[in-house]
């Protein structure tokens, strides 16, 4: 059998599904910076926070670093999936080192900014927790966070497949400030429990699994399983944050 008739044969299809995949993870970026943008617009233009109030002073220069930077982590995303899909690897490969930079700002800004939040609000109502609870998922999003970056990195040269969902993955991770934060999420979700806050990850990585799996006709294992790793961890985090254990850490973590 000729290459041509294999291609209009039985392969066909498949090979078309992988033409579809290509985009996949630049669709998936663009989505989570649309969801970031959205969330956080109060943010960027006039500088409140996630209570609705202007950022204090005190604490206003950590959690722009914090934002930030986030903000170029997603951008970042969205340009190299965008660089694998248009074929240009060799800069892919040059900014990669740039998003591992931002991605180590991030994870040592995000427990600063969890730890003086909680001393400004320490038994301010959220999801279902006082912000001393909450110290635990936001410190949880970090280890998270910088888990997959890592796992990302080790697999860059020998498993693409995993690379990239463990990008995905480390972006789902830190996504939760913002689809928490827009309105329509808020209330589909609710703001009673931690699901308000980590229902949108989870559906999101959900979806992202389902549609990844329909266009290449197989189950992304390594996105898979770290998305079930993911969801374990965040149900474990907020649960374990109601613990007289965690509060006694809360408590000596900010000094009190």
């Amino acid at each position: 059998m000729s290459s041509s008739t294999a291609l209009v044969g039985s392969f066909a299809a498949p090979q078309r599904g992988v033409q579809r995949d290509r985009w996949f993870y630049t669709v998936a970026s663009l989505v989570l910076l649309f969801l970031l943008v959205a969330g956080f617009h109060r943010f960027y233009l006039e500088g409140k926070g996630f209570d609705g109030n202007k950022v204090p002073a005190a604490v206003l220069g950590v959690v722009l670093v914090h934002g930030l930077s986030l903000t170029l982590w997603v951008i970042l995303f969205f340009v190299q999936s965008l660089l694998i899909g248009t074929k240009n690897k060799p800069l892919h490969m040059k900014l990669g080192w740039g998003a591992a930079a931002v991605g180590a700002v991030i994870a040592v800004s995000g427990p600063i900014v969890a730890v003086v939040s909680v001393r400004l609000r320490g038994n301010f109502p959220i999801y279902g927790m006082t912000y001393s609870q909450f110290m635990l998922p936001m410190l949880s999003e970090m280890v998270a966070f910088a888990t997959f970056v890592i796992l990302g990195l080790s697999f860059r040269m020998k498993h693409l497949q995993a690379h990239r969902a463990m990008m995905l993955l480390a972006t789902l991770a830190v996504i939760s400030g913002a689809t928490a934060r827009t309105e329509f999420v808020a209330e589909l979700l609710g703001e009673t429990t931690w699901w308000g806050l980590f229902g949108g990850p989870f559906i999101l990585g959900a979806t992202f699994l389902l549609v990844r799996s329909l266009l290449t006709r197989r189950l992304d294992r390594p996105l898979a399983a770290g998305y079930a790793a993911f969801v374990v961890f965040f149900v474990a985090s907020s649960y374990a944050a109601h613990t007289p254990t965690w509060g006694r850490i809360a408590a000596a973590i900010v000094g009190r």
